[in-house]
């Protein structure tokens, strides 16, 4: 069974944000939500089932520090590339594009780093409840 209970509120991305069930959930002192890694892809309103998952430090630290070694990298390559093509002097474009790919990978690393490698644990949504539905046959159209 399930460590957290609640029904996601709002998806952006990898993460999602639900509202937990305190009255069917193992874990006290809960907050009323909670930001979570949504792997399996859950929609807004549906009831998911999360818990925390230790993260490995070691590949999370690689990832902080590796990513932008691989943006200047990616960077060096992407403005030598646009320079071939434009022909013309290689030097602004690939300081350019390094610049570049360092804002992208630097923010998501931070982003990572505040995720992962600080709290050691995350928060993971990891399966979906089945909901019946209730259709009131009862009424007619008319």
């Amino acid at each position: 069974m399930a460590e957290i209970r609640g029904i996601v509120v709002k998806r952006y991305g990898e993460r999602a944000e639900i509202k937990v069930n305190k009255a069917e959930s193992e874990l006290t002192g809960l907050p009323k939500y909670l930001d979570c890694w949504n792997p399996i892809g859950a929609k807004a309103g549906d009831v998911v089932g999360a818990e925390y998952r230790e993260g490995d430090q070691t590949k999370a630290k690689l990832i902080v520090y590796g990513l932008p070694v691989a943006g200047v990298l990616a960077g060096l390559a992407f403005g030598n590339s646009l320079a071939t093509f434009f022909h013309m002097d290689s030097m602004p474009f690939m300081i350019g594009g390094v610049v570049l790919w360092e804002i992208v990978t630097i923010s998501y690393a931070r982003i990572f780093k505040r995720d992962a490698v600080r709290q050691g644990r995350q928060v993971v949504i990891f399966e979906l409840e089945k909901q019946e539905m209730v259709i009131d046959m009862s009424k007619k159209e008319s």
